[in-house]
């Protein structure tokens, strides 16, 4: 290799080497106590009682949407988004949530932690009715 491919080279790492990782385009919004009762009131967090802890084992898997569908069929519309769902086992103690990889849901503007909430009180026992 000659010395200027060898000096451009040099250069072209230094370049990218020292650019930061990109501003993501989506920031989530804090969850005040405010935002949060906004949230519970169009049923996208759930009430109080089913905003807890699950007591059995809970398994989190990620995925896209394809995946999403295939994992709980019946769950989704095919006009809407496939973001999360949850399939309590019968005989409970054991429920797998399903949500959207960070890609897909930073796509679409959605926040992990309220997803992961809302699919959460489904293993608990909330029903969106």
């Amino acid at each position: 290799m000659t010395a200027w491919k060898t000096t451009l080279l040099a250069i072209q790492w230094l370049l990218l080497s020292t650019q930061g990782a990109p501003e993501p385009y989506y920031k989530a919004r804090p969850l005040t106590p405010k935002y949060v009762e906004y949230l519970r009131s169009i049923s996208i967090l759930p009430p109080p009682e089913f905003d807890r802890e699950y007591d059995g084992m809970l398994t989190v898997v990620r995925g896209t949407q394809q995946q999403l569908r295939e994992a709980c069929p019946n769950s989704f519309k095919p006009s809407n988004l496939a973001i999360g769902c949850a399939k309590p086992m019968f005989g409970g103690g054991t429920c797998i949530v399903f949500i959207l990889n960070d890609a897909g849901l930073q796509m679409i503007g959605w926040d992990y932690e309220i997803v992961f909430r809302h699919e959460r009180a489904h293993c608990v026992g909330w029903h969106h009715d």
